[in-house]
């Protein structure tokens, strides 16, 4: 399934707001998958996540329900999430999973979060011409924002090389602190500010327009 975007866009583009494709998959060690069909780039959801750390036997959880992501520590529970579009149920990239989407009219990608309590981060990774992943630069999660929103925006920039008119895959690999807890709203492609900024002079100029010919 391909997923195209072609030219210049200001408004921003949802690629993921977890509102189907339904988990709620707990470990207690290794780490452990899910592959599901979702309104998302590609039509499915891979997920994982994975155990560092369990000195009491506790569960981890990744849990998409609501419209919302959560990775559920228990207490002392030491791990860590991925979430990737464009790969197959193993979480490998190939052509045959590939996204073909062409993001250029984008500028950044931009994690929306709704509740985070401990130290946390978040790294993106893209997939391009059939190349391999190209990661980000690993951004820090402010704590003590539970129930609280925040955003990590990632400019393209940030990613080397990659040819965002064609990109395969996307990874997004969330470390949350031993206990924490993290719940993502959503996940989108956004144009550049100054995009935005002329959205808005423009629909300002509109409605002035109006009023002047009322």
């Amino acid at each position: 399934m391909a997923f195209l975007v072609v030219g210049s866009t200001a408004h921003a583009l949802i690629l993921d707001d977890f509102v189907d494709g339904n988990i709620n998959n707990a470990i207690t060690s290794g780490m452990g998958a899910t592959y599901t069909a979702a309104t998302v780039p590609g039509g499915f959801r891979y997920t994982d996540h994975f155990i560092d750390s369990n000195p009491l036997g506790l569960t981890h959880s990744n849990i998409i329900v609501n419209g919302i992501f959560a990775s559920d520590s228990k207490t002392l529970v030491d791990a860590g999430s991925e979430i990737a579009w464009g790969v197959d149920s193993n979480g490998n990239a190939g052509v045959g999973t590939d996204l073909s989407a062409n993001l250029s009219g984008f500028s950044a990608f931009k994690i929306n979060i709704l509740s985070n309590d401990l130290p946390a981060t978040i790294q993106l990774g893209v997939r391009s011409n059939s190349g391999s992943f190209v990661n980000s630069s690993v951004y820090n999660v402010a704590p003590g924002m539970i129930m609280m929103n925040q955003s990590i925006t990632i400019n393209f920039s940030d990613f080397g090389g990659v040819d965002f008119s064609d990109v395969d895959a996307i990874s997004m690999v969330i470390n949350t602190s031993a206990s924490g807890d993290i719940v993502i709203d959503s996940f989108e492609a956004v144009p550049e500010p100054a995009s935005m900024i002329a959205l808005g002079l423009g629909a300002a100029a509109l409605v002035a327009r109006r009023k002047r010919n009322s």
